[in-house]
Formats: C-alpha cells, sequence, structure tokens
C-alpha cells in the first residue's frame, strides 16, 4: 500500500495555469482575438508603436493571418518568434489557429 502511495505521489506534475489548456473551439475575433492582440502584440504592431504589420483592427489581424506570418511567429519556439518577450501561453496560440481554422468569425 505504502509504495503505491509513493508511486502515486512520484508521478505527480506540476502544472502552472498559463500551461493548462482553456479550451475555446469557436474563438471570435471580438471576444478572444482582440484582447489577445491588445495584450500581447499591439504594444509595438500598432499606429503607435510604428511596427508592420498592424494588428488593431479585425482585417488587420485577418490579413496577418492569412499570410502566414502571424501564426508563423506566435506558433515558432520561444526566443524564435513573437512577442519578443516570450511566447504566449499556448492555450491563447491555440485560440488564434482556432480562430483562423474556423473561418475568422467576428
Amino acid at each position: 500500500m505504502l509504495a503505491v502511495a509513493g508511486m502515486a505521489v512520484m508521478s505527480c506534475e506540476s502544472t502552472t495555469y498559463d500551461e493548462v489548456s482553456v479550451i475555446t473551439t469557436n474563438p471570435t475575433y471580438l471576444a478572444n482575438i482582440k484582447p489577445i492582440m491588445s495584450a500581447n502584440c499591439t504594444s509595438c504592431h500598432s499606429s503607435d508603436g510604428g511596427q508592420q504589420p498592424y494588428l488593431e483592427t479585425y482585417d488587420d489581424v485577418k490579413t496577418a493571418v492569412e499570410s502566414g506570418g502571424l501564426l508563423d511567429e506566435i506558433n515558432a519556439p520561444s526566443g524564435q518568434g513573437m512577442p519578443e518577450i516570450g511566447r504566449m501561453p499556448q492555450h491563447k496560440i491555440d485560440m488564434v489557429n482556432n480562430w483562423a481554422n474556423n473561418g475568422f468569425p467576428n
């Protein structure tokens, strides 16, 4: 019995909140994608930040995804893509991918 309990404790893993996937199968731009872009991208990728492509509007983000650039950047390993401060949590990346795969609902 003690051996089983010890094995159970040894098999436990710690996971931070950001590592836990939050499933949003039908994300929309207004409810999900715009807040992600605002929190992670638009400080640089906006008219105020000056870095192209701008990611301020639905059309901006959709165009950046369709060109392939945005998805390549956010799906790159940490330190190789965007945002420069570090990779977004996987559940946010998954939401952007799901949004694109679902036809960019507004």
